[in-house]
């Protein structure tokens, strides 16, 4: 049993309460009280630790990440979705060869430095899966799926399982193994339906980037624009949209599916993903660099949805870390109130996400993981505020109640 407390203690629930001069008893299994620091020392005296000017946190879920392009610095071009896609067609081999193995376990190392304990990974090819099975983090481990040619649709589905039951294979309450379908212009529909039936056979998460461009949209809903010239310059072929977005939408039924990006999704459509169960992520570094534009807050509000926030890879971005991406966020959205706005974008990243996953993690309460990062912040007044513009890294990390190395080697 040990104890931590600090001097302000986010528990990040509905309410955002906030506690001064409080701590946390906990095991290496769960949370098993929170309260009054100089009360609980009472109950364990041995194994303590007051963090001073600081605060706690649950530990950050960052819920869509693509590891494996950490090898991006300066080859993918920014400022337009076309321009950017054709990029990655051409670099692709690129990306994923050299040093990317070292690039990766960089690219973790600061994930836990920045106060991440929860990632989301999407993996393309499984060249991230070792090295994220063998890391602290929890990892909600997405197995992408992408291909467009009918003829090759057997070949992919076997990939495919191939790369779940390789997942499998380090299964455990800190690594879930699940699907992503990549989108809707990316997948061909018998491909489609197979890794759906996959997906409700054996009760997987499953993530889909949806509408995250205007040239999607004008494909999906006007059959023109980029992505007709896109698949004969790369593929030597002509295409139809091979789904309408409600049709595409009504697919996912009972499956409550992770829906990121959603830049063009129309208040009608994101009331469909509500009524779904769907959860949202947004990535607002990567949809500025990408599409010039974020989602749009007051229409997620008018739904219902309350979003989760993620960072993307490193194919749009230049950190995965959480602290970064909330300070853009928190200078883009003009017009919220800051601390309330700081609220709603630290919830995105803590209950939310932990909400999402059916896990105890992302909220401070007895029974959920001892999970939780530490801040370094003086602040009096308006902490959630102070966290983001004060803090770069964390003080401290602890996964399932240990204290994770965060200046050394991992």
């Amino acid at each position: 049993m040990q104890l931590i407390g600090a001097d302000f203690l986010l528990i990040c629930d509905e309410k955002f309460e906030i506690l001064k001069n409080a701590g946390i008893l906990f095991d290496k299994e769960q949370i098993l009280e929170i309260g009054e620091y100089n009360e609980l020392v009472k109950k364990s005296p041995q194994n303590t630790q007051y963090y001073k000017q600081s605060v706690i946190t649950p530990a950050l879920c960052n819920l869509h990440l693509h590891l494996e392009f950490a090898q991006n610095k300066g080859i993918l071009n920014f400022g337009n979705f076309g321009r950017w896609l054709d990029s990655i067609i051409v670099n692709r081999d690129l990306l994923m060869s050299g040093n990317l193995e070292k690039e990766m376990q960089k690219d973790i190392k600061h994930l836990l430095q920045s106060g991440i304990g929860f990632v989301g990974a999407i993996s393309s090819y499984g060249y991230d899966l070792e090295i994220l099975a063998h890391s602290p983090l929890r990892v909600l481990y997405f197995n992408e799926v992408i291909g467009s040619k009918a003829e090759m649709v057997e070949a992919l589905y076997q990939n495919t399982l191939m790369r779940l039951n390789a997942s499998r294979e380090f299964a455990s309450e800190r690594f879930f193994p699940a699907l992503a379908i990549h989108s809707p212009y990316s997948v061909h529909p018998m491909l489609f339906s197979e890794i759906l039936t996959l997906t409700k056979q054996e009760n997987l998460p499953l993530s889909i980037h949806f509408l995250e461009s205007y040239e999607e949209r004008e494909w999906l809903e006007h059959k023109r624009g980029y992505f007709r010239d896109f698949f004969k310059k790369f593929f030597h072929t002509t295409m139809q949209p091979f789904y309408s977005i409600e049709a595409f939408l009504d697919s996912f039924k009972e499956l409550q599916p992770y829906f990121v990006h959603c830049l063009q999704a129309n208040k009608d459509e994101l009331q469909k993903i509500k009524n779904l169960g769907g959860r949202l992520i947004s990535c607002p570094k990567s949809n500025r660099l990408l599409n010039n534009t974020l989602l749009d807050l007051s229409l997620c509000q008018e739904v219902g949805i309350s979003p989760i926030f993620a960072t993307d890879g490193k194919s749009s971005n230049d950190t995965l870390s959480l602290l970064d991406e909330l300070r853009v966020a928190l200078y883009a959205y003009k017009g919220y109130d800051l601390e309330e706005l700081a609220k709603i974008l630290l919830l995105g990243v803590t209950y939310y996400a932990g909400k999402s996953c059916n896990i105890k993690i992302g909220s401070l309460q007895a029974g959920y993981k001892p999970d939780f990062a530490v801040f370094k912040v003086e602040a009096r007044e308006q902490i959630a505020l102070s966290l983001l513009l004060q803090a770069k890294t964390a003080e401290a990390l602890y996964i399932a109640g240990e204290e994770i190395n965060l200046r050394g080697d991992m």
